[in-house]
């Protein structure tokens, strides 16, 4: 079973579940969510969540081109030494 087939089949069994099995799944999907997965540049936990959030912003960044070149950034590098 694939993973598209996996998404119907528990969509279908979450449509016919009651509360208690709908408090379940979602105490299991909090947890998960909940879990550090990552670490920032400074060595902060990051949840999945939290890591998620992370990377739209870094793709936000690119698509409004809030970035800095390579070129740009050694530049900039070279003039910390000269403080």
């Amino acid at each position: 079973m694939g993973l598209p087939e996996l998404k119907e089949k528990i969509r279908h069994q979450m449509d016919l579940a009651d509360e208690r099995v709908l408090r379940i799944v979602s105490s299991v999907f909090d947890n998960y969510l909940n879990d550090v997965v990552s670490y920032d540049a400074s060595g902060n936990p990051l949840t999945l969540s939290e890591y998620h959030n992370k990377v739209e912003e870094g793709l936000a960044d690119i698509k409004y081109n809030r970035i800095t070149s390579q070129e740009d950034l050694e530049k900039e590098m070279k003039d910390w030494d000269n403080e």
